[in-house]
């Protein structure tokens, strides 16, 4: 075995030496023949190796492959569409995602996990060699700066999956640097921020950035790192929040815990939420004290517009991954509309992520939603918010010149017909006009400026004592500034009555606040792929109450019924088997179960062929589940 895994390595070694450059922020070429003056030795060289560093997160093996598809229907909300929809047909990672994670063999959950290691190789590789550079020291602080941001992105999607996991900070020469024991995740957590900080410190300003590389493309300024600490600092609040015994999912003692995150400066779940909300301040226009580049888009439907050379260069982009056609990996436009959307040429991956229906009975109910009549009697068919015709496909859509298709909700269908094709909404926001059953021209906004009010209001939500008092006051109004631009985003230009403002009358306490203030993320961002880190990160308690509860409840109202028993299925015999309540494919409950799945399965591929680890270093969700 130990002859085997040295093989592997050496492999992987080779491989991951081969691709250590690119031309394009999406479009890696191999260049193993050279220099490393040649890749290392003037700015323009650097920055087009920073552009390989990037690359990666635009692949097949990240945000627009396994984590769209694989993983972002482990949250609940978001949900799968294959067109083998029943179980019976052997689906099992869907059933993965029943359980709210990924298990160790299925093959997308290394995929990711190689790719993020891959890309950390790569700004290891440049931080190595950036010292020997001939270019000026301002000119590599920056440019080093950059690279540990990436890096900073990699390990916080790694440790947010997988929790403890191994640390390289240099770039492995021989097979035996390329092992690693899994270190614990607060040390991780330690990493990132010390990145962050450095990169906040350190990289280009928007104007620099945008004058050197154009913003167009997609690299962040040095206050994107000041946004990206906020959220990993509320992350760190909900996890020592909900760290009672049993609720998160770590196994060591909480001590251990505490005093980790305090050795990198966070003495308490308090210390963490006011450290967000401190970073927050600094990036919105409302309360920076230094500036900020960044303001909202005037409306909701405008983040989604992929046409005008504008559309591409709105203030509101934090940290983009742009696409193309012609450069890049995204299947996010063919994977989450339909077939013939406007025209558009047929395809077998369309409608493989999908809104869950039960986000989109969520979102009608909680911002003036109407039922529709014959079988949707009982159903929501139509939202106030204006957000959601911006977002998400539903009730019709124009398949061709000539013809107009149903999907989930019709005025008066719940529509399953013993076939998942339209039988949930659609996600919208991945159309442009140039799309034709291709990658299309759709970024994907890893973090955006209304991200941020969300994060500012969470942690204010955290601090308070009650929606009445000053820190709930302060969650409402970063609320109510999205809710503001969201009445003002109807396609005529007439204000909507919805979403109504939040006031704290209305509002129950602290934790109905929180709960709000969660599912406005989601309805804000859906589709924008944070859904299973929102769902994961506060804990299986939570997650239970909130979530995967509800969820099952949602599945056995009327309209999730076979329609006639035995030869028209309904939604639920389609996705869940014939699952009863206690019984069959529905999501887990128990705090003991649900916590099983606050992280993904260690990779199995990982544990074979890394020597510094066993089969035995594995997370809960393989050890329970499997």
């Amino acid at each position: 075995m130990t002859i085997m895994k040295k093989i592997f390595r050496l492999l992987l070694t080779i491989a991951i030496s081969a691709s250590v450059a690119s031309c394009g922020f999406l479009d890696e070429n191999m260049n193993t023949n050279y220099t490393t003056e040649d890749i290392f030795g003037s700015e323009e060289a650097l920055e087009t190796y920073l552009n390989g560093c990037y690359a990666q997160y635009a692949g097949a093996g990240f945000r627009y492959g396994s984590m769209n598809e694989w993983l972002t229907p482990a949250s609940v909300i978001v949900h799968w569409g294959g067109i083998s929809g029943r179980l019976t047909d052997g689906q099992k990672r869907w059933i993965d995602c029943l359980h709210l994670a990924q298990f160790s063999k299925n093959p997308y959950n290394y995929d990711f996990f190689s790719k993020l290691y891959s890309t950390i190789y790569k700004c290891n590789l440049l931080l190595d060699n950036l010292k020997d550079s001939k270019v000026e020291q301002e000119y590599k602080d920056q440019i080093e700066a950059e690279a540990r941001f990436v890096r900073a992105q990699a390990y916080f999607h790694i440790v947010r999956r997988w929790g403890n996991s191994p640390i390289h900070t240099t770039a492995p020469h021989t097979v035996e640097e390329t092992y690693g024991v899994r270190e614990p995740f607060y040390k991780i957590y330690a990493l990132i921020m010390e990145d962050l900080d450095f990169a906040e410190e350190n990289m280009r300003g928007y104007d620099e950035q945008y004058a050197i590389v154009s913003l167009g493309s997609g690299r962040p300024c040095r206050n994107a790192a000041t946004a990206c600490k906020s959220l990993v600092y509320l992350t760190i609040g909900t996890l020592l929040e909900h760290s009672e015994v049993g609720d998160n999912f770590w196994v060591c003692p909480n001590s251990e815990v505490f005093d980790g995150f305090a050795q990198m400066g966070v003495t308490s779940a308090k210390d963490a939420f006011e450290k967000s909300l401190a970073c927050a301040k600094e990036v919105m226009p409302e309360t920076t004290t230094n500036g900020t580049p960044y303001k909202l888009a005037n409306s909701y439907a405008d983040l989604f517009k992929w046409a005008e050379p504008e559309d591409f260069q709105l203030r509101e982009r934090i940290f983009v991954i742009p696409n193309t056609n012609e450069a890049g990996g995204n299947q996010l436009a063919s994977w989450s509309l339909p077939q013939q959307y406007n025209g558009s040429q047929r395809f077998s991956n369309y409608g493989r992520i999908r809104p869950s229906r039960f986000l989109f009975q969520k979102w009608c109910e909680t911002y003036g939603g109407v039922k529709g009549d014959g079988k949707a009697e009982n159903i929501y068919v139509k939202c106030g918010d204006p957000r959601m015709d911006a977002a998400l496909i539903y009730d019709t859509y124009k398949a061709t010149e000539t013809t107009t298709e149903n999907c989930y909700p019709a005025a008066n269908s719940i529509y399953c017909f013993n076939s998942n094709i339209r039988a949930m909404p659609y996600f919208k926001k991945y159309y442009d006009p140039k799309y034709n059953a291709t990658t299309g021209y759709a970024d994907l906004y890893v973090m955006r400026l209304a991200e941020v009010y969300l994060i500012a209001a969470e942690a204010c939500a955290n601090l308070c004592s009650a929606p009445s008092d000053a820190y709930g006051q302060e969650a409402l109004g970063y609320v109510n500034i999205l809710l503001a631009r969201a009445r003002n985003s109807t396609a005529d230009g007439v204000p909507s009555a919805e979403p109504a403002a939040w006031d704290a009358a209305t509002i129950g306490d602290k934790d109905d606040l929180i709960d709000r203030i969660f599912w406005e993320r989601a309805f804000e961002m859906c589709g924008e792929e944070h859904e299973y880190f929102d769902t994961h990160r506060m804990g299986a308690r939570w997650l239970s109450a909130h979530v995967t509860v509800p969820a099952n409840a949602f599945l056995f109202l009327p309209e999730q019924d076979d329609y006639e028993s035995g030869t028209t299925l309904g939604h639920r015999s389609q996705f869940y088997g014939q699952a009863t309540h206690g019984e069959g494919n529905i999501y887990p409950v128990t705090q003991e179960e649900v916590r099983k799945g606050l992280l993904c399965a260690f990779p199995n591929d990982e544990l074979v062929y890394n020597n510094a680890l066993s089969l035995e270093d594995q997370n809960p969700s393989e050890i329970f589940w499997e």
